[in-house]
């Protein structure tokens, strides 16, 4: 491998803890994407999977906060208080009663809570209301529910016996009185005149088949209401009273998930549907697309108008300075993507991914930080990629006696092998067919990655939850060169390449490629 090609692969990556630089590949799925108007240029962005991440430089860079239902439950609502700087709402579904529900945060994500009421649980939409923060409603699996004083005491406001007011996938208050309030389910929508006391389905003139995914009200004009359905775009001038399907896009998916106005020019609108991001500017009597990725969510910048966010299904996250017209991608440090394996040939990295059509193997090139994906023309660098080699690095996951499962394994001395197991390390004196488990500081957990420094015998590296550990006499004993606060905690594999025995890369299953100069000792 060239000398020039780390300099390439660490150029113009950000730091993510003592040492570790994150190389990607950045992007995937994005589902929420919100501007913060209490900060310039600060944007927060979710994911279905329950990760958050914030930008303070306009998306140009992201890092992740620390999120309790992280990877734990499924994120369907994220929300902003419009009143109280860095108050964020996120709501769950999970099997797990502690990630169901609201999460809280008063200081910008730094901690959260759950809110306490035991009613409210796997929430799938929440509004607030943008004259008093306080008044929140919010829209689960049986219901939904309002508060009066930012969550403290909660009120089901929906009746309970009734199918069809559940669950509720969107909400939108009425700018001036919160007793209005529009819910979108499986079941079209439904209003309430009277804070939820009686309830009436608004659907004459929509399909029967239009589960409503996102209520727009026009802030100037509230009896304007836009509907975005499973079967196209809808458009109220009386209050939800009747609606008007609106012409689609030429080249557009029906399906639409999302609908934003822009906050000067009021007749201005963005959709985001599963064929692509379009355009209104006569308030929603004619579209044009304008993007092929499909689109979940638009945030437009209240202090820069022209600025918008996009959060897409495969291709992350994406700006526009002119209203949607042109988009360019927005995805250094947010990474939605699940890995498995780790290779590095021909002077190229490669890693291998799920995605929602199957597996997929990336390539990063020395020729600049970009990652692309490979298909059927490139079939000699997807087997590179796939097939074992020498500077590859993946978890074996294979059972070995008394339910031991090996994650990695590299030769130390002679024909002596060392192994990353369910229980700590294991050594085998005969090629394999037996282990034993090594004592010591990396005993009876789970070590999850394993590698051997290609020019100095003797020295290996390890990974555990608790951090990446380094020992310097073939394994007998191990010294931390990193805690888990530094790095993701979900390392499967660890590379040290003979053409630059200065670095250490770790590939974690769910934040891709990390790189980490190497101290001195480990060098030489």
């Amino acid at each position: 491998m060239r000398p020039y090609l780390l300099i390439c692969l660490v150029a113009a990556t950000s730091a993510t803890g003592a040492g570790w630089q994150s190389l990607g590949p950045f992007g995937g799925s994005a589902t929420i994407v919100l501007v913060d108007r209490f900060h310039r240029d600060t944007v927060l962005a979710a994911t279905s999977n329950a990760q958050i991440f914030r930008s303070e430089d306009a998306g140009d860079s992201w890092a992740p906060l620390p999120f309790p239902a992280e990877f734990r439950a499924t994120l369907h609502a994220f929300a902003l208080d419009p009143r109280h700087p860095g108050v964020y709402y996120a709501g769950l579904s999970s099997e797990t009663a502690e990630y169901s529900g609201i999460m809280r945060t008063s200081d910008g994500g730094l901690t959260w809570d759950r809110i306490p009421e035991p009613e409210v649980r796997a929430v799938w939409s929440i509004a607030i209301w943008q004259q008093d923060s306080r008044v929140i409603a919010a829209g689960g699996e049986d219901g939904l529910w309002l508060t009066h004083d930012g969550g403290e005491t909660w009120e089901r406001i929906t009746p309970r016996e009734d199918r069809e007011l559940k669950p509720v996938v969107s909400l939108a208050f009425d700018p001036g009185d919160f007793k209005i309030l529009y819910a979108g389910t499986p079941h079209l929508a439904w209003k309430t005149r009277d804070g939820g006391t009686d309830w009436q389905p608004i659907h004459d003139g929509m399909l029967d088949d239009s589960d409503v995914f996102s209520i727009l009200v026009d802030d100037r004009r509230p009896h304007r209401i836009f509907a975005a359905t499973c079967g196209g775009l809808y458009r109220s001038i009386d209050g939800g009273a009747g609606w008007t399907k609106l012409n689609q896009a030429k080249g557009a998916s029906f399906r639409t998930y999302h609908i934003a106005q822009n906050p000067l020019e009021p007749n201005v609108l963005l959709a985001g549907t599963t064929l692509g991001l379009i355009k209104s500017t006569d308030s929603g009597s004619t579209w044009r697309r304008l993007t092929t990725q499909p689109t979940r969510w638009i945030a437009f910048d209240p202090a820069r108008p022209n600025r918008v966010f996009v959060a897409t299904d495969e291709a992350g996250l994406f700006r526009s300075d002119d209203a949607g017209e042109s988009l360019q991608a927005i995805n250094e440090g947010f990474i939605n993507r699940r890995f498995t394996a780790l290779s590095i040939a021909e002077n190229a990295l490669y890693v291998t991914t799920f995605t929602p059509h199957g597996s997929s193997v990336l390539r990063r090139l020395n020729s600049g930080p970009e990652w692309e994906e490979l298909f059927d023309s490139a079939p000699r660098a997807i087997e590179l990629a796939v097939e074992p080699s020498a500077n590859r690095a993946n978890g074996i996951l294979r059972p070995v006696q008394d339910d031991l499962w090996i994650h990695d394994a590299v030769t130390t001395e002679g024909a002596e092998q060392l192994a990353a197991t369910s229980r700590g390390l294991a050594r085998s004196q005969d090629a394999g067919l037996t282990w034993q488990l090594v004592p010591g500081e990396l005993a009876g957990t789970t070590v999850s990655a394993l590698c051997g420094h290609p020019k100095r015998r003797g020295v290996f590296f390890a990974s555990l939850f608790g951090g990446v550990f380094r020992s310097l006499d073939y394994g007998r004993t191990w010294t931390s060169v990193t805690t888990s606060a530094e790095h993701p905690n979900d390392f499967i594999a660890l590379l040290v390449l003979p053409g630059h025995p200065d670095w250490l890369f770790a590939l974690s299953s769910s934040r891709g490629v990390y790189a980490m100069a190497l101290s001195t000792n480990d060098r030489n």
